[in-house]
């Protein structure tokens, strides 16, 4: 069991870490999206490229903040039911809803995500712009590192979960009272 819970954590911290690291795109989407508008605004000089530069901070910071979300319960989830159940049974719904839905899915992502940026490196695809950004496989790679991501947490939810069917003490959230395993 304490093999699970240790598993359980390092998956999670894992997605926690790459999910606080992408939080600061937000900065770069930011100080993206000014620039865009001065250079507008006031020279009167678009770019396509910087267009294309904030959506690609978007995606990726959306992309990387999946596993993030998901391991600290931000996802959707139908909390008036969930809040009405105990421990275990909070742990069994997150078990069988991860292994039912969440991992495969992910899988299918990872599956056909591979080809879709293989191919787009294959023939260095670039914008739909002429004067727009080169490589876009770059950006579509971060498909793969964010559904990877996800994967991640979902295998430290169903161990977690799993630890708790066991016997293990649900773990302490950071206000004292036990954290939700969320679906």
């Amino acid at each position: 069991m304490s093999l699970l819970l240790a598993s359980a954590h390092r998956l999670k911290a894992a997605a926690r870490g790459i999910g606080t690291a992408a939080a600061w795109l937000v900065v770069l989407l930011i100080l993206t999206v000014v620039l865009d508008v001065i250079t507008r605004r006031f020279v009167v000089l678009g770019s396509t490229k910087l267009q294309d530069l904030e959506w690609h901070f978007h995606a990726a910071l959306f992309l990387f903040s999946l596993g993030y979300a998901y391991v600290e319960g931000e996802h959707v989830r139908i909390d008036v039911l969930h809040t009405r159940f105990g421990p275990k049974t909070a742990a069994a719904i997150e078990l069988v809803g991860a292994l039912i839905f969440l991992v495969p899915f992910c899988l299918i992502v990872l599956y056909y995500g591979y080809t879709f940026v293989e191919r787009s490196f294959m023939l260095d695809e670039g914008s739909a712009s002429q004067t727009g950004l080169p490589h876009r496989w770059i950006i579509k790679s971060t498909l793969l590192g964010g559904f990877f991501m996800l994967l991640v947490a979902a295998l430290g939810a169903l161990c977690e979960s799993l630890a708790i069917l066991l016997g293990a003490p649900p773990p302490e959230s950071r206000h004292g009272e036990h954290e939700e395993v969320g679906l």
